[in-house]
């Protein structure tokens, strides 16, 4: 190598720190989104296109400088090294330039970048995240009531939805069959349960959750009973487990994983029952739903409705999906559903 050569080894240093410095940055911001916000910030979709065309011209140049001081032999490696530096310095302030130039556009989006940031910080990048996982909630409440009865409702409604247990009078016979007589010689009866599919606690006055929180207090029977969908004189009917997921971010999440399973091609509804790792990926995900039933063993406790909470072991969740009119498909309705296997009790009656 020529004696002539001589490289500017501290402002390499400092030129590659300060790029090591930038991609920690940019990589622990990344880990906090999800792939589409991602995806806008770090080079897909018009945030991404800032760094892209600001950078992009400045690397093909310090290429292009590079390739022309190597041709005039190892003398000029030195000058196409420095020039190397302050293109990247070039490339740093060209980037710092260009989101201010945008800066009104992040604005509208609620992107809130202070002078010389790279990328938006946490705060705001959670909050955008936040922003559109409650926009896309809104659209799917518009597109059914999967929102209104399962997720965006109180406990207090979940439990109302499930009514008051159904008792009915019953003469009593003994072991050998034969009436049970009083001491007047009448029959003897007995309130006894009405029992439901799977041996639970048949009810009756179940209360819509699309009623509103205050239904009690605006309505009386039986319009307090009546279907909102489907109005009077059809009752609201509900399952033996009433149930809601927990977040939005849960709800949002199982409705794409659903959507994806849809067959443009096949006519009317389509129905799909899946786990809960389909849409979440593995691990335990029973803390993303609640729900109640009442207790088939005890249904009244104390003159009150005995209610026991759902065991989500072992659930799955099921989505409706309609056809919307338009060739796609609208989401009718989605809940999680518990496994009767983890929700039951020896006496209930049902099959092992």
């Amino acid at each position: 190598m020529s004696k002539g050569f001589k490289a500017d080894v501290n402002a390499l240093d400092r030129a590659s720190r300060r790029q090591l410095e930038h991609a920690v940055r940019v990589e622990s911001h990344s880990r906090n989104l999800d792939s589409r916000t991602r995806g806008k910030v770090l080079g897909r979709g018009k945030f991404g296109k800032i760094i892209q065309d600001a950078v992009g011209p400045i690397i093909e140049s310090m290429i292009g400088d590079m390739s022309k001081s190597m041709a005039k032999g190892h003398r000029s490696l030195g000058q196409g090294l420095e020039i190397t530096r302050k293109n990247i310095a070039d490339a740093e302030k060209a980037v710092e330039n260009s989101f201010k130039k945008h800066h009104k556009s992040l604005k509208a989006e609620g992107l809130d970048l202070k002078p010389g940031q790279s990328v938006p910080d946490k705060k705001s990048l959670r909050n955008l995240y936040h922003r559109r996982v409650e926009e896309r909630v809104d659209e799917l409440d518009r597109e059914g009531h999967g929102v209104g009865r399962h997720l965006n409702v109180t406990d207090q409604q979940l439990k109302d939805r499930l009514g008051t247990p159904s008792i009915q009078r019953r003469k009593l016979k003994d072991e050998n069959g034969n009436w049970v007589l009083d001491e007047n010689g009448d029959k003897v009866e007995v309130d006894e349960l009405v029992r439901a599919r799977h041996g639970y606690a048949q009810s009756e006055g179940k209360v819509d959750p699309l009623h509103g929180p205050d239904a009690r207090s605006r309505l009386s029977p039986p319009d307090l009973y009546y279907d909102v969908d489907k109005g009077a004189p059809n009752r609201h009917k509900c399952d033996a487990h009433s149930t809601a997921f927990n977040d939005h971010e849960s709800f949002m999440y199982a409705d794409a994983y659903a959507r994806s399973k849809i067959d443009p091609k096949r006519p009317g509804d389509q129905v799909f029952e899946f786990s809960p790792s389909d849409a979440y990926g593995p691990g335990g995900h029973a803390g993303r739903f609640r729900g109640f039933y009442i207790d088939p063993d005890e249904p009244m406790k104390g003159g009150e409705i005995n209610y026991k909470e759902s065991d989500f072991k072992g659930a799955t969740i099921k989505a409706i999906y309609r056809p919307d009119g338009n060739g796609g498909h609208k989401l009718h309705t989605m809940f999680p559903q518990p496994a009767f296997k983890h929700n039951r009790s020896p006496d209930q009656g049902i099959p092992h």
